[in-house]
């Protein structure tokens, strides 16, 4: 057997052996390398065994249930933690076990069989789990791990991984879960190149985007523990093995192994030949007015930006692109990084050609295919009526008009439909929430504006910033700016129910999105100042540590159940700045938490000689008391550590200060607690 053993281990023998008396026969009949046949054989498929499992409710197995499997998955190199992934021919599954260095006992190819009588079946946002026991926990339950693994799992010979199924990333579904898969010509979007594979330093899990030639996306999620988490993503295209599971609608690939799994040194696809002919805007427009839907072969286009990817009217994955003919509406497949007047060509060969709510677009375009030759010539707009942009809308959209002497009503501020009017007809002007404008207030006089013709179903106006209304470039057109979270706070204690336009913060992420103990839509920040929560509108995937900028002119402010947050922040407007470095925690009793549990809210503190006054897990509300006082700690039942017993006797505690109409504790994960 190929074993692994650990190196206190290896040299605790060679010490052994070599104090060992002359005498002693120090010839030991070495072990079979393939190692031993299985004492029991399986009576019961995988797919059998998981179908046993009885949706919402953690189901025990009550009769002679035994499965036979090999190993594909495991924590050889950390990505697996205290987790087999088991599979036979007609499924996989994850099974939990209480034990690290797994790897040592269940090599990759070895065949094990699992009495499964009295173990219990679980499921983990679509995962169904093997596990060992059910623990109750304030009226729930929740799936603990197999603490008896040597008497119910029997280990066999190294037979070999099997065969990897070939997938697609659309073909993969429910039948392919825990189990080891392989995708061909793939690679890893641009916009992810020259990252590594997770945060190595913040021990942070990460997500990656991978992609194959037509733009389907599937997430490959890394442990910040793994071994290659400090390993560089490859930029070429290739193969990528691994264990498939799903968590609720998303997608995910598990490596075991960067070496083992991945091989993608080949020529990344959709990059263009570099060979393509020029092409004008129209003449594209004109493909598909004559039915075409993509573009055709070995061509490009060449424009300059008209939209502004700054002030956050436009999604960071949209740019809209003039030439001296037309103009179109670019959705690329990552944000990009195209400014305002920058002269971009972009392959259009096969590149798909479709209507989003009637708005001609370049679908999907993956960023490879664009590239910026500097600033361009500015495009200068058409001076036109709104009743002779109504009449030439198709042939105008997506290029720029100056309309003169035009009224904006239906709102007080810029944000969402509001119409324009100048005598010769109306038409709708849409600005987007997160738009650093979209709070500032509508002209109270006519003014001569310059927008872009879009559609979304009926004809529309956009506009790129404040510039655009005769406004002043602090109000969009310049470089936004930076408001503390001391600042914000003082705002919304002042009345205000949004941010002033026009400002980004800047902060450490204090809350860890790995452990579960924060909703996924919920980041807890921190600068210098003080802490807010920031809550998006969609799940983020930013790390414990991790430095974000965050663009929150005109978002919301509001309290829920007293706890201050800037809310439904499109995830667009936050940019990762790297690996920061994490706020102090401030040294505090917990009635001097009390004292200012306002005035803290959102920051780390750090409670000395404090101890839980019941017994149990962390799950739920637990009260703390370090003789000064005691406060609320409460930990949310899908945390990866809320089934783990609270500490004996008096720890040290590190913590955010939330709130849930009363002031409370929260943990992060289980390195908060120090004894």
């Amino acid at each position: 057997m190929n074993f692994q053993f650990s190196k206190l281990f290896f040299f605790s023998l060679l010490f052994s052996m070599a104090v060992l008396p002359s005498c002693v026969d120090t010839e030991f009949e070495e072990p079979p390398v393939t190692g031993t046949e299985l004492e029991v054989t399986g009576n019961t498929s995988i797919a059998d065994l998981k179908s046993l499992y009885i949706p919402g409710r953690l189901t025990v197995i009550e009769t002679d249930v035994i499965v036979q499997g090999i190993v594909v998955g495991n924590d050889v190199q950390g990505n697996f933690f205290r987790s087999l992934i088991i599979q036979d021919s007609t499924a996989g599954i994850e099974v939990l076990i209480n034990l690290t260095d797994a790897f040592n006992l269940f090599p990759l190819g070895r065949e094990v069989a699992i009495d499964c009588k009295g173990l219990v079946l679980g499921e983990f946002n679509g995962i169904v789990q093997l596990g060992g026991y059910i623990i109750q926990e304030g009226g729930g339950e929740e799936l603990g791990d197999i603490i008896d693994y040597n008497s119910r799992i029997y280990r066999g010979m190294l037979v070999g991984e099997p065969e990897p199924a070939v997938r697609t990333i659309n073909s993969l579904g429910v039948n392919d879960i825990s189990t080891l898969v392989q995708l061909q010509d793939v690679e890893f979007a641009s916009f992810e190149l020259g990252l590594t594979y997770a945060d190595a330093f913040g021990r942070s899990t990460l997500n990656r985007t991978l992609q194959d030639c037509d733009g389907n996306e599937i997430v490959v999620r890394t442990s910040g523990f793994a071994d290659f988490a400090i390993d560089t993503l490859p930029d070429g295209n290739g193969t990528l093995t691994a264990i498939f599971n799903v968590f609720g609608d998303t997608k995910q690939l598990f490596l075991r192994s960067a070496d083992l799994d991945v091989d993608m040194t080949g020529t990344r696809c959709n990059a263009g030949t570099g060979e393509e002919e020029l092409m004008t805007i129209r003449e594209l427009r004109d493909v598909f007015a004559d039915g075409g839907t993509e573009g055709p072969e070995d061509r490009k286009i060449r424009g300059v930006v008209i939209s502004d990817n700054q002030n956050g009217n436009f999604d960071g994955r949209v740019a809209v692109v003039q030439d001296g003919t037309a103009g179109i509406t670019i959705f690329f497949q990552g944000d990009h990084g195209f400014s305002l007047g920058e002269e971009i060509e972009v392959v259009v060969s096969g590149q798909e050609l479709s209507l989003f709510n009637d708005l001609l677009q370049l679908d999907f375009i993956n960023n490879d295919l664009a590239t910026s030759n500097g600033m361009g010539d500015p495009v200068e707009p058409r001076v036109t009526t709104i009743g002779e942009v109504l009449d030439n809308a198709e042939a105008w959209e997506s290029t720029l008009v100056q309309i003169n002497g035009a009224s904006i009503s239906g709102s007080a501020t810029f944000t969402g439909a509001t119409t324009v009017n100048d005598g010769s007809g109306s038409i709708t002007m849409f600005t987007r929430p997160s738009a650093t404008f979209a709070s500032s207030a509508l002209p109270a006089e006519p003014v001569d504006m310059t927008a872009i013709v879009s559609q979304f179903n009926d004809h529309q106006l956009v506009i790129r910033n404040l510039e655009d209304v005769g406004g002043e470039t602090g109000g969009g057109g310049g470089d936004p700016e930076q408001i503390s979270l001391a600042e914000i706070r003082t705002l919304f204690e002042g009345g205000a129910t949004a941010v002033p336009a026009n400002r980004f913060i800047n902060a450490v992420v204090i809350s860890d999105v790995d452990a579960n103990n924060t909703d996924f839509r919920n980041m807890v920040i921190q600068d210098e100042t003080g802490g807010i929560v920031v809550r998006f509108a969609d799940p983020h995937s930013f790390a414990l540590g991790e430095e974000v900028e965050i663009s929150v002119g005109g978002d919301e402010l509001s309290e829920f159940n007293g706890l201050l947050q800037i809310n439904d922040v499109d995830n667009a407007d936050a940019t990762s700045m790297g690996n920061g470095t994490l706020p102090e925690p401030r040294d505090a009793t917990i009635q001097e938490i009390l004292d200012n549990a306002e005035a803290w809210e959102s920051t780390l503190v750090k409670v000395s000689d404090v101890s839980y006054t019941e017994g149990g897990t962390f799950s739920g509300a637990k009260t703390l008391d370090d003789g000064t006082a005691t406060i609320a700690t409460f930990t949310r039942s899908q945390a990866t550590f809320s089934g783990s017993a609270v500490p004996d006797g008096a720890f040290t505690l590190t913590a955010m200060v939330s709130e849930f109409n009363s002031p409370q504790l929260t943990l992060r994960n289980l390195n908060d607690i120090q004894q």
